[in-house]
């Protein structure tokens, strides 16, 4: 194969990767990112958003 198939290979297989993460296993991404959840203001609830 050429490195120009193999690239877009990966590059397909990474996207398709991110979206089954994004939608299938969220909370597995957000673990991932570092993000904490959906507490922003931490752990009492302010309503500021």
């Amino acid at each position: 194969m050429e490195l120009q198939t193999i690239l877009v290979y990966l590059v397909v297989f990474m996207a398709v990767a991110y979206l089954v993460l994004k939608f299938v296993f969220p909370k597995t991404l957000s673990f991932l990112g570092g993000k904490k959840g959906g507490n922003a203001c931490g752990d009492d609830d302010c309503k500021c958003h």
